[in-house]
């Protein structure tokens, strides 16, 4: 099979560089001659001049596609497709001669075990970077140029646009919003309060103008959550270091700092002056933040509004607690109440790996074959799909390749769609056939007591946090209030991964003793079980004195089971991680 690898830096002018489709379609044609079975790898948008191969997404699964012997024979365009940069150059030959993989730039075939061939792409590497770095040169001169000028490129600073000459103006409308950030900061309130006045009184932020989503990853979780831009709220940071910038006082800095240009201002120079001497006098002052390990980040949600619940560690203050988002927006209500982060860490820790309780628990309950059963049955329709929707994107190429077809819009949009389709059908798989993993009776077993055994007192932080994080799915917290008790209670619902069973945990405001109220599962789910709840079904519909049928979606009965373990903690034996 023959990769052909494609990749553009950005969007450029027509005739300025070769589009992803030009090169696709020239490696199709050549694949096509040969009579090649192709895979594609498309890095769009991403220089070549980085150093990391992990910044290059679809290189980097080409080369793993050539180690595992996937991929025999490589097509570029040419080599500045393939980097430039030098060290990437010389991995990439080493992985080629290495794996016994053939080149072929621009459709012919290049021997790069002929020192010949080493020493002419060698030097063409070293050339291919050197350009790149001048054209990095000549970019920076040019804006330095236009910022000699007065002009500007890229985002603009909140309170400004460009003009049609590429000159910066005043937007009138934010620039009302820095003046009264400057007065606030000026009378002594501090960043944080600014940024939740502009909230309640929903001043839209720099981003809210902006169409589109943008994505951050959990350092917890890893997983990736999308936010909408028109979401984006106003937080003390921001506040804090829009004060700092020099801009608002007529002078804008560029180059690192290195230099300066004149610009409209929109405060005098005295204010900017005093509010940011007066900065360190607030009591909101934000500084360089302490760092702080949260064990739970990413697993513990309200029960209440459900809204995620957050550690919350602070040098100067009282906040070390576990604490529902909801309560951090002044638009949002929310009644429950903190958890102490030393106390529901300690607890979780005990109840995975000091009390052999749950292991004893998890490792007797029985399969769900039906739910094993269904998964499969989804696993096999997905990758029917997966192979349907690669047909259809080998015919489109094919169609392409066809000049009366090549320029042919709706091809070229069928093309993406379904391109993007097989990139949901890959993922969408490897989790289906992860749940199987997981759900496994001897890989389920094997792996609790594996994981609960890992676990020693003396384990740092960043290994306990892998080993809770594959244990449990999801903790939810419900805070309930009781008038004849102070501060309330906490019912605790642990959900394990690869299990549907869950355990429920009772503790009041000082959270020092854990009672576990039951185990819950959500149907029937060995055959014996089944049975049982038949029966008992059968005997309610004949003692409420109707005909004893039952329909065949029954999944059984929700059960409870008594817990009746205490897990007790010490406050002078609390587990810290800082």
């Amino acid at each position: 099979m023959i990769g052909i690898y494609c990749r553009i830096s950005k969007h450029k002018e027509e005739g300025k560089d070769v589009s992803i489709e030009t090169q696709m379609q020239e490696g199709i044609a050549f694949a096509k001659v040969e009579g090649l079975e192709i895979k594609t790898y498309v890095d769009r948008g991403i220089s070549g001049t980085k150093e990391e191969v992990k910044d290059r997404p679809e290189f980097a699964i080409m080369l793993d596609d050539i180690k595992k012997g996937t991929i025999t024979k490589v097509y570029c365009f040419d080599q500045s497709r393939i980097e430039r940069n030098n060290r990437i150059w010389n991995l990439f030959t080493y992985t080629m001669l290495k794996y016994k993989c053939k080149y072929y730039p621009g459709g012919k075939f290049l021997d790069l075990d002929i020192a010949e061939n080493k020493l002419y792409t060698g030097i063409l590497s070293l050339t291919n970077e050197f350009f790149a770095t001048l054209t990095g040169q000549k970019v920076k001169l040019a804006h330095t140029a236009n910022s000699l000028k007065g002009k500007s490129h890229g985002i603009t600073a909140y309170g400004y646009m460009r003009d049609k000459d590429g000159y910066l103006t005043i937007n009138e409308g934010q620039a009302r919003v820095v003046k009264k950030i400057f007065q606030m900061s000026g009378s002594g309130i501090g960043v944080y309060t600014i940024a939740k006045t502009l909230n309640k009184e929903l001043v839209p932020t720099k981003f809210n103008n902006y169409k589109g989503e943008f994505k951050r990853k959990d350092n917890y979780t890893k997983q990736i959550t999308v936010y909408n831009k028109d979401d984006v709220r106003w937080r003390g940071n921001v506040v804090h270091d829009l004060i700092k910038n020099s801009i608002y006082k007529g002078t804008r800095k560029w180059n690192g700092g290195e230099n300066e240009t004149k610009v409209p201002a929109i405060v005098d120079e005295s204010t900017w002056n005093h509010v940011n001497l007066n900065l360190k006098n607030n009591r909101k002052n934000v500084g360089k933040r302490d760092e702080y390990h949260y064990l739970l980040n990413g697993l513990v949600y309200c029960g209440t509004c459900g809204k995620e619940y957050r550690g919350k560690k602070r040098l100067k203050g009282r906040d070390n607690a576990y604490k529902c988002k909801s309560k951090l927006r002044d638009s949002l209500s929310c009644s429950s109440r903190a958890l102490s982060i030393p106390k529901f860490e300690t607890f979780i820790i005990k109840h995975l790996f000091l009390s052999k309780d749950l292991q004893e628990y998890l490792t007797g309950l029985s399969v769900n074959k039906e739910e094993i059963d269904e998964l499969t049955v989804k696993l096999n329709q997905l990758k029917k799909e997966f192979e349907r929707n690669k047909k259809i994107e080998k015919l489109a190429y094919d169609r392409l390749l066809d000049p009366d077809y090549m320029d042919d819009p709706k091809i070229k949009e069928r093309l993406s769609a379904v391109k993007k389709k097989i990139q949901e059908n890959e993922q969408a798989i490897v989790l289906l056939e992860n749940k199987l993993i997981e759900k496994d009776e001897r890989n389920r077993a094997k792996r609790i007591k594996n994981t609960i055994g890992k676990y020693k007192l003396t384990a740092g932080f960043d290994d306990t946090k892998a080993l809770v994080h594959s244990l449990i799915k999801k903790i939810t917290v419900q805070h309930n209030n009781k008038k004849d008790s102070k501060g309330g209670y906490f019912l605790v619902n642990i959900e394990y991964c690869g299990f549907n069973e869950t355990s429920t945990f009772m503790t009041d405001w000082q959270a020092l003793k854990w009672y576990q109220m039951s185990h819950y599962r959500q149907r029937a789910i060995t055959e014996e079980d089944m049975a049982v709840d038949k029966e008992l079904l059968k005997y309610f519909i004949k003692a409420s004195g109707k005909k004893a049928k039952i329909l065949g979606d029954f999944k059984g009965f929700e059960v409870y089971s008594p817990g009746g373990d205490i897990i007790e903690l010490d406050n002078n034996e609390l587990i810290n991680f800082d």
